[in-house]
């Protein structure tokens, strides 16, 4: 991996303490990937305590010793799904769209793709509760897999990674709250309107660092909590 190289490099002495790295696109070219994996390379090395970052400066060595830091660990991608096992989901309806400027941000692509979106629910097989509702987006070339999802209980990045042969290197997950949920989710989550919820947005992203799925989730804030395990790993 880009950043164990790196690390690697740091800690041998390459690069000393206060030394700027190569700039990401001197780094793309070195290992031939594209930006995003590079950033996602220096991303792990800031959480390593190896290096920090100015605008407009670039990314400087700020240490050469790993720091401690806390780690979540899976065994899968499933993992990250902790109602999974014990839910099913429903699939609404799926479209074709086209990606505005503020959606590519998000997806990591060119504004003017076309993308498939999917709406699924997510519900308790004893009582029909709905636990969550889903907006989820693929790249077009990867449509197949939602005629797959119906007769799978498996995750659309899971199809994509068994059927085009991809597969995911980064997943990056984001929690937040909703202080008001827009009418029509909090109508699909069966909540009065207005009422809070709990989101979760994940974005897999493949060996080539472009984005396999982005997927928004959000649940009833009174009936949904998310756990972890952090340990605490000191570096070598």
């Amino acid at each position: 991996m880009i950043s164990d190289v790196l690390s690697g490099e740091i800690q041998g002495g390459k690069f000393k303490v206060g030394d700027l790295l190569p700039s990401e696109p001197d780094l793309s070219e070195r290992f031939g990937v594209s930006r995003h994996t590079v950033r996602a390379a220096l991303r792990s090395l800031h959480g390593l305590g190896l290096v920090t970052s100015r605008r407009g400066v670039g990314t400087s060595v700020k240490g050469n010793r790993l720091a401690a830091r806390y780690s979540h660990e899976f065994g899968s991608a499933d993992d990250l799904f902790q109602y999974a096992t014990s839910t099913r989901v429903r699939l609404l309806e799926h479209d074709e769209v086209v990606v505005t400027a503020s959606m590519a941000a998000l997806l990591h692509c060119k504004a003017g793709e076309r993308w498939w979106r999917i709406r699924t629910v997510r519900q308790e097989p004893s009582n029909n509760a709905v636990v969550a509702y889903s907006e989820i987006h693929l790249p077009l070339a990867y449509g197949s897999v939602i005629r797959q999802a119906k007769k799978s209980r498996q995750p659309f990045f899971s199809l994509i990674e068994t059927l085009f042969h991809e597969k995911i290197t980064d997943i990056q997950q984001e929690i937040s709250c909703v202080a008001r949920l827009p009418a029509a989710e909090a109508a699909h989550l069966q909540l009065p309107k207005a009422s809070p919820g709990l989101q979760i947005t994940r974005r897999y992203v493949g060996s080539g660092g472009h984005t396999l799925e982005f997927a928004r989730s959000v649940h009833p804030a009174e009936l949904f909590k998310y756990a972890m395990r952090l340990q605490l790993r000191h570096g070598a």
